[in-house]
């Protein structure tokens, strides 16, 4: 066991859930001083039953505290993500990941090749739209390697508030591997939930619809891109995305 690897793990914990020694302490049933023992090098061995109390407490596992996990760092981060969402949430994340592993099954019996496409409810009129686990597939096997490489997901327009830069029915490309840039039209969510399309632009975020607001630059930092339109597919078109 490496020590000074749990020492580190358990630093990083309290300084993100903003947790004292004396809040630990209680919760986990430990005394300061133990802790204290630990955190500050003092201590040359752990109990297992000290480490079962702490991880019970932060909510993860014993291999993760010690710097052991089985997960990849992305897995890691999906799993600390899912946690602090809500029961809701986690409901819309599950009808996604089981419609991805239907998609992925399919795919590998026929050669298909799909991405899932978000359809939105909320107030279509200011762009703003909540969370639903209301989903559809999208083919993309005919799309060139540059796009499949490069598309994450889908999120289908169903108002015609957009017009004319989207018709009622178009499906936007979006892409979480990049950061907006000057011009660039992406979805963003705020601390509430909802989710914006907007232009991203010196003077905010700038809405696309005819009556959307704009999000002043003062207020941008309350706002994560969760992905930036590369492309529009037009609904029975393919010439118009190739």
């Amino acid at each position: 066991m490496n020590l000074q690897v749990l020492r580190d793990n358990l630093k990083k914990l309290l300084k993100k859930q903003k947790m004292t020694l004396n809040t630990l302490s209680i919760k986990a049933d430990l005394s300061e001083d133990t802790l204290r023992s630990l955190i500050y090098s003092r201590a040359k061995d752990v109990k297992v039953s000290t480490i079962v109390k702490i991880s019970d407490v932060f909510q993860c596992s014993i291999d993760t505290l010690l710097g052991r996990s089985v997960y990849s760092f992305q897995e890691e981060y999906i799993i600390e993500q899912l946690r602090t969402l809500s029961n809701r949430s986690q409901r819309a994340i599950l009808a996604l990941i089981d419609l991805e592993a239907q998609s992925t099954l399919h795919s590998s019996y026929e050669g298909k090749d799909f991405i899932t496409v978000f359809l939105p409810t909320g107030n279509l009129i200011d762009g703003q739209f909540y969370d639903t686990s209301s989903f559809e597939t999208l083919d993309i096997s005919a799309y060139p390697n540059s796009l499949k490489n490069t598309v994450d997901f889908g999120f289908k327009i169903l108002s015609e508030n957009f017009l004319p830069l989207y018709d009622k029915n178009d499906i936007l490309l979006l892409s979480r591997r990049q950061l907006p840039e000057h011009n660039d039209i992406a979805l963003f969510l705020d601390r509430e939930g909802r989710i914006f399309l907007r232009r991203y632009t010196s003077v905010g975020l700038e809405p696309i619809s005819r009556s959307g607001n704009l999000i002043p630059p003062g207020k941008i930092f309350q706002y994560s891109c969760i992905g930036i339109v590369i492309k529009v597919v037009k609904e029975f078109n393919i010439e118009l995305y190739r």
